[in-house]
């Protein structure tokens, strides 16, 4: 038990703390509604009272001098200087009329981008316990302790807790809460002892989930070696969630996207209106036009083949989960860091399955009529259908993968054949000169203006989401199934309409955006909590923003490989240490990059990753929703 003299200094350290924070946060509130609502008043002032005096003053002293040839008389000045101080006082008059009447109009901007702060991280949390919602038994815990630790700040009990829940085995939980005890306090060489003393212990039991769960094992692996999450590394990203989304925005099917993606792209959101600023590498070329414009289809193609090809595990990855989200199936969960073999083949015995109990109980609902039985046959063929929708969606996704590589190597042997006889596209230029094959940056980041703009629209739009504190035992007493459906329905909506808003600003439908966006790790938000005021999570959200840091070494490696493999251009040594210094790339996987370059360079298959067989849909499939369909009537 600590004296009181100290707990009553660390209350006081703490609400010290919380009143920083919340004053920052209303500095950052203040300065991007004035940035676009409000000019501050000395400054107009200022304006108004120099143009209307001295201004006005020297500019008819001296067209009288010229127009007449001498000074201005005493009743000329009279008349310039009456003349002056009326139009001075006039234009004060209305710009205070102005600021009186646009008073109102800031005060509502300021309380929308207020309300949007407020409430942003309110559904991440609630998205969070929907996913949590969503699955049963053993999949409901290993996703729940999986959140546990990927928080930065988790405590030793936490630790405990989540080893808890992933292995079920209590002296291993107590063992790795104790390795994080010593993490905090940098007793490493403790943490190597206990690793020595129990590996032989916990290593067998994180191999026996690996496949279960890679990634949440990968999480509870580092913690038992002394590693935890990195506050300035950031979280890494769902892949590809903005291609499910805005698929679902397309299609107007929401079940080709997840849950996980709508808490991806609400972080997302709540990082730009942060101030987090992406950057995007590219191609360009300074020269003859037609090169040029070459060189921006073969950009163009290879943006768009890479999306294609994460197109078809995305299309999995919603069907795995689909069925996961459903009671009746055989899949419990999609955890991530699964290959699209594995959860393609789990969903397709997942679908026999569910067709073989649709064929039994529609011949038991024909030999007696029961209403219950009725009624989970028609919720079984219901999710058979939609699965059935989702199966044709991953074989689509991948053939259209097949069209965009056999796209992407007609471009790059044009590409190889138009700048063979060039010698300013046969290196990477890094120096001075404006010809050339160069490296772009481009910034993903919303300015003071449309940070405004995308509150606006949001607060808006929250109007229609009343599932802010849906979870909380005093806020929802509503049944599982209907919290579950209803709420996940009207995310999913919200989360396309936050798409649509920011795609205006940002361009999210654009192939290299999307892969920019998905090569960096998102902030780390786990200090936000939901009674926290909306000035305290928008100081949280820029500081935790500010302290990630830019990670450009994955982007400038995918770069040197394009510009070997792609382009036939060879990675010399100039534009090797180019990329290492500015974009920290590892030498040692630029190198073996550089090694790809030959003589007799022609394009390669690009095919990199061979898509999964998903082989002919079943006709069991069909036949067993015409049995359904024929039992119901």
């Amino acid at each position: 038990m600590l004296p009181l003299p100290i707990l009553k200094r660390r209350a006081d350290e703490k609400r010290t703390s919380t009143v920083s924070l919340e004053r920052e946060g209303r500095d950052e509130i203040r300065r991007i509604t004035q940035a676009v609502e409000k000019v501050p008043w000395s400054i107009s002032l200022m304006q108004i009272l120099w143009t209307a005096g001295p201004v006005t003053l020297i500019g008819a002293w001296g067209g009288y001098l010229m127009g007449y040839g001498k000074a201005p008389t005493m009743e000329n000045y009279v008349f310039f200087i009456s003349y002056t101080v009326i139009t001075g006082v006039a234009g004060v008059l209305a710009n205070l009329v102005h600021h009186l009447t646009r008073g109102r109009q800031y005060e509502r901007t300021e309380a929308k981008i207020s309300r949007v702060i407020d409430t942003l991280p309110d559904l991440i949390l609630t998205t969070r316990n929907l996913i949590v919602e969503s699955l049963e038994g053993d999949a409901r815990r290993r996703e729940a302790a999986a959140m546990l630790l990927r928080k930065q700040d988790l405590s030793p009990e936490g630790v405990e807790l989540a080893v808890q829940e992933l292995l079920n085995d209590a002296d291993s939980a107590r063992i790795i809460a104790r390795i994080d005890i010593y993490r905090r306090v940098g007793l490493y060489a403790r943490i190597r002892d206990l690793n020595s003393l129990y590996s032989d212990t916990l290593e067998p039991q994180f191999t026996d989930l690996a496949d279960v769960a890679p990634e949440a094992i990968g999480l509870l692996r580092d913690r038992f070696y002394g590693i935890a999450p990195n506050l300035h590394h950031g979280v890494p990203r769902d892949d590809n969630f903005l291609e499910r989304i805005l698929a679902a925005s397309e299609q107007d099917n929401d079940l080709l996207m997840t849950l996980q993606d709508v808490e991806e792209l609400l972080i997302l959101a709540f990082e730009l209106i942060s101030g987090r600023e992406i950057t995007m590498l590219t191609f360009e070329y300074r020269g003859q036009w037609h090169l040029a414009r070459a060189l921006d289809q073969l950009e163009d193609a290879r943006a768009r083949y890479r999306i294609a090809q994460a197109t078809g595990l995305s299309r999995v990855k919603a069907l795995t989960v689909y069925l996961a989200e459903q009671s009746d199936t055989l899949v419990e969960d999609a955890a991530s860091g699964l290959r699209a073999e594995v959860l393609l083949a789990r969903s397709r015995e997942a679908m026999d399955a569910l067709a073989d109990q649709i064929v039994r109980d529609a011949a038991e609902l024909e030999r007696a009529f029961d209403s219950q039985l009725r009624a989970r046959l028609r919720q079984q063929s219901d999710i058979l259908t939609n699965a059935l929708k989702l199966f044709k969606s991953v074989q689509e996704a991948y053939e259209n993968a097949g069209r965009s590589h056999a796209q992407l190597l007609r471009l790059s042997t044009r590409w190889e054949e138009m700048h063979s006889s060039e010698k300013q596209t046969q290196k990477l230029r890094t120096g001075r000169g404006r010809r050339g094959l160069r490296v772009r940056e481009k910034r993903i980041a919303l300015d003071d203006a449309a940070k405004a703009d995308v509150c606006r629209a949001l607060s808006k739009l929250m109007q229609g989401v009343n599932i802010r504190h849906w979870g909380h035992p005093r806020h929802t007493p509503l049944s599982h199934e209907t919290l579950l459906n209803h709420g996940s329905d009207t995310l999913k909506r919200f989360a396309i309409d936050v798409a649509l808003t920011l795609e205006p600003h940002i361009h999210l439908s654009r192939p290299e955006v999307q892969r920019a966006i998905n090569a960096t790790n998102a902030a780390y938000f786990g200090q936000l909590e939901p009674n926290m005021s909306a000035p305290a999570k928008a100081a949280i959200g820029a500081a935790m923003v500010k302290s990630i840091e830019p990670d450009l070494s994955r982007s400038a490696e995918s770069l040197a490989l394009a510009l070997v493999r792609h382009y036939g251009v060879p990675l010399d040594d100039s534009a090797a240490e180019f990329l290492v210094t500015h974009y920290k790339a590892r030498e040692a996987t630029l190198s073996m990059i550089a090694g790809y370059h030959s003589a007799d360079y022609s394009p390669v298959s690009l095919l990199t990753h061979r898509p999964p067989v998903t082989g002919k849909r079943p006709q069991k499939w069909y036949r067993a929703l015409v049995r359904a369909r024929r039992a119901l009537g």
